[in-house]
């Protein structure tokens, strides 16, 4: 804040024409009331060059084609919790449901392989939905490039 050139009292720019506290007439005349350039303070911050970039797209996309199943690309985009449950819910399909279709129905590995495929179908979902999508955002808040 600025200072009254009469009482020396902290007073706002805005109290240009008159000191609220001396009634002084034109406070602040003769002391620079121009506006500061922030690019001068802001000079020791780095570029934005220096930045770190987002997350890829395209590499979460791979991650989840490949190793979707086991949540890899959530834990890439630091979804960690989301992550988890992607393995979980995985496992539990592919153990449970592949478990029940062999033992009752199939009585091959083909029990194992449906659920496995199915899921692999799903994550190649997610995989384009990476891709084609402009507003996925990482844990971070930070939208894949």
């Amino acid at each position: 804040m600025a200072k009254c050139k009469y009482c020396g009292a902290e007073i706002s720019r805005l109290d240009k024409d008159n000191c609220p506290f001396c009634g002084g007439r034109k406070p602040l005349e003769g002391i620079d009331s121009s506006t500061q350039d922030m690019t001068k303070a802001l000079e020791d911050l780095a570029s934005l060059e220096d930045a770190p970039k987002g997350k890829s797209k395209i590499l979460a996309a791979i991650l989840a084609f490949v190793l979707g199943i086991f949540g890899v690309h959530c834990y890439y985009l630091g979804k960690y919790k989301v992550g988890l449950i992607v393995l979980g819910i995985s496992v539990i399909s592919i153990s449970g449901v592949g478990s029940i279709l062999y033992f009752a129905l199939l009585h091959n590995v083909f029990g194992y392989l449906i659920p496995l495929f199915i899921m692999e179908a799903l994550m190649i979902g997610v995989g384009v939905s990476y891709l084609l999508r402009h507003d996925v955002v990482d844990a971070s808040g930070e939208f894949l490039r």
